[in-house]
């Protein structure tokens, strides 16, 4: 589930955020922190709704003039790895912002493009399975 960032998750966001290469080294970590706390960036985090950990977030610029989110990075713990939770963040982000078009960073544009594809996939395997008769 998505939670967005408070200030009691700023250890967990850092932690979270040195995984991402951009981010290593401390000064860069550094900086990206202060945008988060001056929100110049948004980020929202991913709780696992078994353990009631925060083991993911996403970070994006949010345009409320033009109703755009820009996607700027996604980091999972490296245990919660290859899941399939990126395209549930990215999911439950659409559901969070509806009205607004979500676009990344040209590191995010692959993943973006993978989860739309699936999205749509998804979609029109639902609507074939509201074609069949199960009786």
């Amino acid at each position: 589930m998505l939670i967005p960032f408070t200030s009691n998750y700023e250890k967990v966001v850092m932690g979270l955020l040195s995984y991402i290469e951009d981010y290593k080294a401390f000064e860069d970590l550094n900086a990206e922190m202060a945008r988060i706390n001056d929100r110049k960036r948004t980020v929202y985090l991913w709780k696992d709704e078994e353990t009631a950990n925060v083991v993911g977030l996403i970070g994006f610029d949010l345009n409320e003039q033009d109703d755009t989110l820009v996607t700027r990075y996604i980091s999972l713990n490296p245990s919660f790895r290859n899941e399939g939770l990126s395209y549930e963040i990215l999911t439950a982000l659409r559901e969070e912002f509806p009205t607004y078009t979500i676009t990344g960073s040209l590191d995010m544009a692959p993943l973006l493009n993978k989860w739309a594809k699936k999205k749509r996939l998804d979609t029109q395997e639902m609507e074939a399975l509201r074609d069949i008769d199960f009786e």
